[in-house]
């Protein structure tokens, strides 16, 4: 039974080995040898990339049986691209991908492969290997998001290995040993014992940590060989004191440690006996050392202590992977929660951590292997705009470093499109601060277009549009212009789909006043009600968009806002909040969420509804209509305040509209 699933599995991925059945790629020459030159042609018709004009590739080397990822120059030729490919003497296997935008040709998940020649075996040294391993993502040892969704078996993962040790055992018996004994077992189970056995002899003759290591894994992956894991575990312990196994229990060892303290501890002495390496990735990735936790700890640590300048310091030796959470948990929280000043606390770790982020901008780290330069450039710029510079870009504002600020923003924008209101405001003050008039038009209008805008956005549009009209008559119309129908009208459909016609739970609370609001007695108007808290940054933020949506309908007597206050714990929420609407001239009427005898929180209402709609987490905006059914439920926010009045707007219509 095995040898005919075997004989099927070979059948199938022999179907594909060596084929290019579109011939949309042709290699010359066809037979190739490491070393050789290649000239590479393809011809897009019949794929997705057909008629495009800006064709990237790359190329993926399987070397010295490791992948490297390497762009690919190309050059067209009426409707043919050619490249020239150098292939290195190590080479085993050369293979392609062919993009335009977000459009990929990889010969439909075949790969456009060439698998080079040996004088001494039919395959050069790691053809087969690489062949193999490519479309076997379970081993760990692919070319990740380039063959989607392709998974051989492991017996025709154990076919290619074999393949590949008996004609290079030479070059692949430690290199492929782990795959090979892995996929063997899967396929003969008990049976591959002595063959496996003789591999792992095979590595423990040979020197180094590496072999040993080889020889634990395949014993810790196969079941019944605890023992000798064990003991080979044992001995490299105490022949590698310094080494891999001996980094991952002493990362287990802080990992488990509950104590926080003890955990900071442990961390530091982790680092110092093991600092990070780009070069212990495969094993780091492979047994999950995660070392943006263990330096996470130690910035809590600086955190917790106030130490931002312990933080500084730490950020210079940061990982690349560890700086957006860092950045994250150390500096952009405690700025919009404005725990620190920007300018006496925030500014030098901020920059630090910048600066130390800006470092990997043109060095790749090893767990981004698989992208090629350019590649890996996009996604850097994707990663560091996306995570970090828009809270630097504030900070660098409200620190006065007007002209940094501006070429961040400047910069940023390139990767949101306009799609951001945060970026857009803050693009928006500082070309106002430099007087650039004709620049802020236009981000104004394409802000709007969008419908990711602000109000000190508006107030400049309106500053902008009185300033060529002589008069703001017709200002509104001109800002509904601006923006996107198609948008719009999407948003729309969107709206009609998750409109709901439900019971809404009676309520009684006290407003900022002392005075009592019943539910019960405000039938035929349609309610607005916005559960927040102090606490809550989102909720915060959403509330330049609130105001916007509260001052359209300040003259329509049907329609009420209620902002519910709700999940409060200090003594006196209730006065600092009433203080925090009036400093920021929000008008808006507050309710107190009910605390019943003995609870944490004021949040008896919240609570209700909660259990009544299968919510939970603020900021939570309920619309209900004139007979007291529910009509909309609306969580979070977006982070574009004419996006979310017009959001409520929109959702108020439709249920002043409901029957």
């Amino acid at each position: 039974m095995k040898t005919l699933i075997l004989g099927l599995s070979l059948l199938l991925s022999s179907s594909l080995f060596g084929q290019n059945p579109t011939q949309r790629v042709v290699f010359t020459p066809a037979v190739a040898k490491p070393g050789d030159q290649l000239l590479i042609t393809y011809t897009p018709e019949g794929s997705a990339l057909a008629g495009k004009k800006d064709i990237r590739a790359v190329v993926y080397t399987y070397d010295n049986y490791a992948w490297h990822a390497n762009d690919l120059p190309l050059t067209q030729e009426g409707q043919t691209w050619k490249a020239k490919l150098q292939l290195g003497k190590d080479c085993g296997l050369a293979t392609i991908k062919y993009q335009s935008g977000k459009l990929v040709d990889n010969n439909d998940n075949q790969s456009f492969t060439i698998m080079l020649k040996s004088d001494t075996s039919p395959q050069a040294p790691g053809a087969y290997a690489g062949w193999g391993l490519m479309r076997s993502p379970n081993y760990g040892l692919t070319i990740p998001g380039y063959l989607e969704g392709v998974s051989i078996s492991d017996t025709a993962t154990y076919h290619w290995m074999n393949q590949e040790i008996s004609s290079n055992f030479k070059q692949a018996g430690s290199k492929v040993a782990v795959p090979f004994a892995r996929s063997l077992y899967k396929f003969q189970g008990e049976a591959a014992m002595p063959r496996i056995n003789r591999a792992t002899q095979y590595l423990m003759g040979l020197s180094g940590e590496e072999n040993l290591m080889k020889a634990y894994t395949i014993f810790s992956q196969i079941p019944g060989s605890k023992t000798r894991a064990d003991s080979l575990q044992q001995a490299l312990e105490k022949q590698f004191p310094a080494g891999n196994l001996a980094r991952l229990k002493a990362f287990r060892q802080m990992n488990l440690e509950s104590n926080f303290e003890k955990k900071v501890e442990l961390s530091r002495a982790f680092l110092q006996k093991f600092p990070y390496n780009d070069a212990d990735y495969t094993f780091n990735h492979a047994y999950n050392v995660n070392y943006t936790s263990v330096y996470l700890n130690l910035a809590i640590q600086t955190l917790l202590k106030k130490d931002y300048a312990a933080l500084t310091a730490l950020a210079h030796e940061l990982p690349f992977s560890a700086i957006p959470t860092i950045y994250y948990k150390t500096i952009e929280i405690a700025h919009k929660r404005k725990d620190e000043a920007d300018d006496k606390t925030l500014l030098a770790p901020a920059q630090a951590l910048l600066d130390r982020m800006e470092s990997f901008k043109n060095q790749r780290p090893a767990d981004y292997w698989y992208l090629s330069p350019l590649e890996y450039q996009a996604t850097y710029e994707e990663i560091f705009l996306r995570s970090i510079a828009l809270t630097q870009i504030q900070i660098l504002r409200n620190t006065g470093h007007f002209e940094e600020a501006l070429a961040l923003a400047n910069r940023t924008q390139q990767v949101w499109q306009y799609k951001r209101a945060e970026l857009n405001n803050e693009q928006a003050l500082l070309l106002d601060h430099f007087n650039k008039p004709n620049e802020l038009r236009e981000l104004l209008v394409k802000s709007m277009h969008e419908n990711q805008s602000s109000p000190e956005m508006l107030e400049l549009l309106k500053k902008d549009y009185q300033r060529s009209k002589g008069s703001l008559t017709g200002f509104e119309t001109y800002v509904e212009g601006l923006k996107s129908q198609e948008l719009a009208s999407k948003e729309l459909k969107e709206l009609e789909k998750i409109m709901v016609n439900k019971d809404m739970p009676d309520w009684t609370m006290k407003d900022g006043n002392g005075k009592t609001v019943k539910f019960s007695q405000l039938r035929g108007k349609t309610i607005v009600m916005d559960f927040w808290a102090t606490w809550c940054i989102p909720c915060k933020a959403s509330f330049p968009g609130m105001k916007l949506a509260v001052e359209k309908y300040k003259n329509d007597p049907d329609v009420l806002f209620f902002f519910v206050d709700t999940e409060e714990r200090t003594p006196n929420y209730k006065q600092e909040i009433m203080q925090y609407i009036k400093e920021n001239n929000y008008p808006f009427v507050v309710l107190f969420d009910n605390k019943l005898p003995n609870a944490k929180a004021n949040d008896e209402v919240f609570k209700r509804i909660c259990k009544a709609f299968s919510i939970s987490g603020i900021p939570q905006k309920l619309i209900i209509d004139k007979k007291g059914k529910l009509r909309f439920i609306t969580v979070g926010f977006k982070g574009s305040a004419t996006g979310l009045s017009d959001e409520i707007s929109a959702m108020v219509e439709l249920t002043k509209k409901a029957e």
